[in-house]
């Protein structure tokens, strides 16, 4: 599909619209990566539907792992998606450009093509150095391409205007990953921005596709696939009614699922507990220093969804 970036262009975006969901790491109690539970995990996101998986964003903990977790985890990721029509994506977070650079040769060497990145979080990055971060990361693989994860933690999230300048000079970033309530952003990347094909999460898909094409990452899709399928197609297909209907409808299975841990957690925290409702062998522990849930909000959160939301799928 076409989106209109101004009264007289039309865009074709660079990366075609989709589903796209993260996959979680578990760890042994000695920090090893849980093969067995992870294949586990892995396939059963296969099996219902999703082809375009990463590893290792925010949730996956790859802000945490060590060069060799890296390496073991990409390895065997590779090796789970390496059936006809499966897009592996592996997410690379450092403070160091330079290894940003380093993990991606590997992941690249290892057959990976498609990578989420974002920007170092030590300090908010300058125009130029903006630039100069999507130059030097995605310039020497020209036959791979890059997925922007804009999120706050790295102390400054782009507009659709600031993506134009690397729109221009970096051919091969083709997409972005968004989170918001605020309608004005999320207007102005899919409107200012018309290049790229901006995944949203699950709240705020149905208000991204009041303005134009978009692609949905939903976090809940593991527990929820019927109901993620559904959503995306109401977006593609412009059923707005039924798109808002289920948007709404995954804020409240939000709140009830986490709405009664009162700790502050990483985002990783979230996302194995979602794991574990899956699978009760998979194990909620985040590397060192974070913390997952404590077990009794855990518990609070299986309960309300065996009660309330077991029977959607």
């Amino acid at each position: 599909m076409e989106r209109k970036a101004t009264m007289d262009r039309v865009v074709k975006p660079r990366h075609p619209p989709g589903m796209l969901c993260a996959v979680d790491v578990p760890w042994k109690e000695d920090w090893s990566l849980d093969e067995g539970v992870f294949r586990r995990h892995v396939r059963h996101l296969i099996s219902n539907g999703f082809k375009w998986l990463y590893v290792m964003g925010t949730a996956g903990e790859g802000y945490a792992v060590s060069d060799s977790q890296f390496k073991r985890v990409v390895d065997v990721f590779v090796e789970e998606m390496s059936g006809p029509g499966l897009k592996p994506q592996v997410g690379v977070i450092s403070l160091s450009t330079t290894q940003v650079a380093e993990r991606i040769r590997y992941a690249r060497s290892r057959g990976v093509r498609s990578f989420q990145v974002s920007l170092p979080s030590w300090g908010a990055v300058s125009d130029r150095e903006m630039l100069a971060f999507f130059r030097t990361v995605c310039g020497p693989f020209p036959d791979c391409d890059f997925l922007h994860y804009n999120l706050g933690r790295t102390k400054r999230v782009l507009t659709g205007e600031d993506y134009r300048p690397i729109i221009e000079s970096v051919p091969n970033l083709v997409a972005t990953k968004q989170s918001t309530y605020d309608f004005g952003l999320i207007r102005g990347w899919v409107q200012e921005a018309p290049e790229l094909q901006h995944f949203f999460l699950q709240h705020d898909y149905a208000s991204g596709c009041l303005y134009g094409e978009c692609s949905l990452l939903c976090a809940l899709a593991g527990l929820f696939p019927k109901l993620t399928h559904d959503y995306y197609k109401a977006g593609q297909e412009k059923d707005l009614k039924r798109a808002f209907e289920v948007q709404s409808q995954f804020m409240d299975i939000g709140e009830s699922l986490f709405g009664h841990v009162k700790t502050t957690h990483m985002d990783g925290a979230y996302d194995k507990f979602v794991a574990w409702l899956i699978d009760p062998s998979f194990p909620r522990r985040l590397l060192p220093p974070y913390e997952a849930f404590p077990d009794t909000d855990a518990e609070t959160g299986r309960r309300n969804y065996e009660a309330r939301y077991r029977h959607i799928g």
